[in-house]
């Protein structure tokens, strides 16, 4: 019997103990999910930092022992502008012999505990000020004892955003988060015109940033304001935020600290707050919201700053007179003492020349079959070929001279109007002459340079050194070392090259003609040109191309009905001829 409750007890314990393991896993599991959830949602309001789960004396003995992992900050606090608030964490640091650390919170109500220290009142101090008041207590408690006093962590606390945002509401926030942070997570900037509605903290420069365009193709601007923001504090004040000058110019007087309750205000474009104008020489040309006290300099930092290039001694600003178009023009040198901070007055224009030619960089590019191939300096005038070739450490074993290409890009009209015409329109429509324009310039190589590498290397014709110009692309292709053959022939396909041979023994080596080749029209295009020419007026050489059309397909029936037509009419006339001698 004895043995019998002893096992049924062992058993027992044995149930219980696999009981609380799948409880715990499942607990394990469960919090491992929780983890990749909150992962996966990046803009969403993520849980307090110091948030307390369990409590008891365990806890207690943890907690002060093992601070909360560290939060992500700017730099140092600053002590003297870094306003205290419920949820802050102060250490105080005891060193003696012994080394005590008191740990405690700002309470809601704004009081803070010292164990052995005292009772503060935190309401409205600075970091430095209550360091200050901790340390003249503690010195009187212990006084033979060095003292330090930090704060060991920032405080979570509640902070809203309404208006032109994405996502308005109420979020969690630290005392190190600034205003573009509680922007990120109410999605960003509300933009109706905008299609895509993910809006991440990423994006939120590249929906104010404009593309620098030229001419007149200047976007508008938002439909909110992103230089009125209205930071509201729970002390009734509140601030102008230009969150604009943080994001153009990384300025932190346009992203200030956020404060315990804030509520962030984006209101809408204001049609009739006026706008600035900035063009030219700058890196984000384009129009700008005005705000009261705009000067020249923050609006030439609004537009991304001046351009390496900008003429900095002739800033043109255009002012209009009165509520008419009638405006006057003046020029401002940013070198003159206090030249950048001349006002602005809402409808300014601001016009940044550039230096004519500055630093233009002219080069050409050697493609393929070069010892060093790459890009390379020219003049403006234009630099021989053969000394860029030179610098380029000449030509590879396997270059091929006589295919080489050169194309200039420059000075050249890309797009032939009259080509793009006829491209449109059907061929049976085209005149003979339209036809024939069409079919050159569709052979054509845009922008090819006449000039014969091999005519120049090997038989030293320095005709062909032709002057390299900005742009130009000068390509040389491997040899090839083979005759393609298409069309009409039992085996089309490439045939090795050999000297001297005419275009049959290509044609021979390819299987011989198929029953439906038209011989009488073979032709041969030219690897270097594209040229298509005769067999009987060229030399076969490497790259070049035979082709051998198809014989057209003859609907005799058609033939018939054709022959029968002008038999019948030469046999009318025939009879009225007949008739009229009658």
């Amino acid at each position: 019997m004895n043995k019998l409750r002893r096992r049924i007890g062992t058993g027992y314990l044995s149930w219980i103990t696999l009981f609380y393991l799948i409880v715990s896993l499942q607990t394990g599991f469960a919090q491992g999910t929780k983890e990749e959830q909150q992962d996966f949602y990046p803009l969403e309001s993520v849980p307090d930092v110091g948030t307390e789960p369990l409590d008891g004396p365990l806890h207690k003995v943890l907690r002060e022992e093992i601070p909360v992992i560290g939060q992500a900050l700017e730099g140092v606090v600053d002590p003297e502008t870094y306003r205290m608030g419920p949820g802050d964490l102060i250490a105080v640091y005891v060193l003696n012999e012994a080394e005590d650390q008191i740990l405690a919170r700002i309470a809601a109500d704004g009081v803070l505990h010292l164990r052995n220290i005292g009772v503060f009142d935190t309401r409205g101090m600075v970091l430095a000020g209550l360091k200050a008041a901790v340390l003249e207590a503690a010195e009187g408690r212990f006084r033979t004892c060095e003292i330090a006093v930090s704060l060991a962590e920032l405080r979570n606390f509640k902070a809203s955003v309404g208006g032109m945002v994405w996502a308005p509401g109420t979020f969690n926030m630290t005392a190190a988060d600034r205003v573009i942070t509680l922007l990120a997570r109410a999605g960003g900037f509300y933009n109706p015109a905008r299609k895509d509605q993910e809006a991440e903290l990423s994006q939120l420069e590249s929906v104010l940033k404009r593309q620098k365009r030229t001419g007149t193709e200047i976007p508008d601007l938002p439909s909110y304001s992103a230089r009125r923001t209205q930071l509201r504090h729970k002390d009734g004040s509140e601030e102008v935020v230009d969150l604009l000058l943080f994001l153009r110019a990384g300025r932190y007087e346009g992203n200030p600290l956020l404060r315990d309750g804030d509520f962030l205000l984006v209101p809408p474009l204001n049609p009739n707050s006026g706008v600035l104008g900035v063009y030219g020489a700058v890196n984000d040309q384009g129009l700008i919201e005005y705000l009261d006290g705009d000067d020249l300099q923050k609006a030439l930092m609004l537009a991304g700053g001046l351009t390496l290039d900008a003429l900095r001694n002739s800033i043109e600003v255009t002012r209009f007179i009165g509520e008419g178009q009638t405006y006057h023009t003046f020029y401002v040198n940013l070198g003159d003492p206090g030249a950048s901070e001349i006002p602005l007055y809402p409808d300014d224009r601001i016009y940044v020349r550039s230096i004519p030619n500055y630093h233009e960089r002219h080069q050409v590019e050697l493609r393929g079959e070069f010892s060093k191939p790459g890009f390379y300096p020219v003049s403006d005038e234009g630099t021989p070929l053969v000394e860029i070739i030179m610098k380029a450490g000449g030509f590879t074993a396997k270059a091929s001279l006589k295919e080489a290409l050169l194309t200039r890009l420059i000075g050249i009209e890309l797009v032939d109007p009259e080509y793009e015409r006829l491209r449109q329109m059907p061929v049976a429509d085209m005149k003979p002459l339209e036809f024939q324009y069409f079919k050159t310039k569709a052979r054509e190589v845009t922008g090819q340079v006449v000039v014969d590498l091999y005519a120049l290397f090997s038989e030293g014709d320095s005709t062909h050194n032709v002057l390299l110009r900005n742009s130009d692309i000068l390509e040389v292709p491997p040899i090839t070392r083979a005759v393609k053959v298409t069309g009409q022939v039992e085996k089309p396909g490439i045939v090795t090259y050999k000297t001297g041979e005419p275009y049959d023994y290509y044609i021979d080596k390819s299987g011989g003609f198929s029953w439906n080749a038209r011989k009488s029209k073979i032709r041969i295009i030219k690897s270097v040109t594209g040229k298509w020419v005769k067999p009987r007026s060229t030399i076969i050489e490497e790259g070049d191309t035979i082709f051998i059309p198809e014989k057209a397909e003859i609907n005799y029936w058609e033939v018939y009905k054709d022959v029968m037509l002008v038999v019948t009419q030469f046999a009318t006339l025939y009879l009225i001829y007949i008739t009229a001698n009658n």
